[in-house]
């Protein structure tokens, strides 16, 4: 089994308006997509608020469909946080 980590916030200063831009081409929330772009890329995205109109809008984003092009746009953005990729590491 493969397993990726990355934190990342959808309200951090990382693209923010590039992000803003994406997810007002799919008519989503910025969170939603930085979700959906970290299912696309693998991660098991763990989302967590405390308001509950947040959660349901978290849970809404396995209907995007990210082109390659916008999820490498994603990848690329400054800022983004980096692992190893855990299969590839010696311990």
């Amino acid at each position: 089994m493969r397993v990726n980590s990355l934190s990342i916030s959808p309200v951090s200063s990382f693209g923010k308006a590039d992000m803003k831009t994406l997810a007002e081409k799919y008519g989503k929330s910025i969170a939603q997509v930085a979700l959906a772009w970290s299912w696309y890329e693998g991660f098991l995205p763990l989302p967590k608020s405390v308001h509950h109109a947040r959660i349901l809008e978290n849970m809404d984003f396995a209907d995007i469909e990210l082109s390659l092009e916008d999820a490498g746009f994603i990848k690329g953005l400054p800022g983004l946080p980096t692992a190893p990729d855990p299969d590839a590491v010696n311990f």
